[in-house]
């Protein structure tokens, strides 16, 4: 069990000591050290910088294959636990670093990391009309293939982001246009889904967000569009779980 709250000194004793945000001993890494300021989409994605030693070490995380602790800086003396992390992927093409880098100088970023969560489930609702994993998994292919070609019927050229937490599936781009569109799928003829608190957030800050909601995915697929607004406008949410975490001594 791993300290809930650290000050800077203890996270250093934990972690191997170090300044870098990967940590390492011995060229193992032992853990995460990481500002929002410089990744506003940490956990999920962490963006590093050019220099030979931080991409050095973002390789050597993601070949590794080492689960880590990660923590965060709150306050200028004290970090938070956020879970235990392994890299899953490094993306360097031009979308994903004009998007994760966006509080770097232009041309400083060499790559994201992008890490999975693994020291906790996916809440997961069965019966009660809700599809098991196998079905949901098929239900959302069916989504967001059906969303795809909607979007390039309007001349759309498409990126998949499924993978990378950013709280959106695909980035649809035609000209100077983009949107970030969520998906969320189901087999009845009304829509209802679960939203991330991740993808809450980001459908919050970010203006050209859209959910788009496909009904009767695998049979007869029709879909209804939402901003941020329509969308707590035209639905009510309601809490199915909390994740619970020990306060602060």
């Amino acid at each position: 069990m791993y300290p809930n709250r650290l000050d800077t000194d203890q996270l250093a004793t934990l972690l191997a000591g170090g300044d870098d945000y990967i940590r390492t001993k011995r060229n193992v890494v032992k853990g995460l050290a990481l500002t929002r300021t410089l990744n506003p989409d940490a956990p999920e994605v962490v963006v590093f910088g050019k220099g030979p030693r931080v991409v050095r070490r973002a390789k050597l995380f993601l070949e590794s294959g080492l689960t880590v602790p990660a923590y965060i800086k709150r306050t200028t003396n004290s970090w938070e636990y956020l879970g235990q992390y392994r890299a899953i992927e490094i993306r360097t093409d031009k979308e994903a670093l004009r998007h994760f880098g966006r509080t770097r100088k232009p041309d400083t970023v060499a790559g994201a990391l992008i890490l999975q969560r693994m020291d906790t489930e996916h809440v997961s609702v069965v019966g009660g009309g809700y599809a098991d994993a196998r079905n949901r998994r098929e239900i959302e292919e069916a989504a967001v293939k059906y969303c795809i070609s909607v979007l390039v019927q309007r001349g759309f050229s498409i990126t998949d982001c499924q993978r990378e937490n950013r709280g959106y599936d695909i980035v649809a781009t035609n000209g100077a246009h983009s949107l970030h569109v969520e998906v969320k799928g189901t087999d009845a003829d009304f829509p209802r889904f679960f939203l991330t608190r991740n993808e809450a957030r980001v459908a919050g800050e970010l203006p050209t967000w859209r959910l788009f909601v496909v009904s009767m995915a695998r049979s007869e697929p029709t879909h209804a569009e939402y901003t941020w607004q329509q969308l707590q406008d035209k639905f009510q949410m309601d809490v199915l779980a909390w994740e619970c975490t020990l306060n602060e001594a």
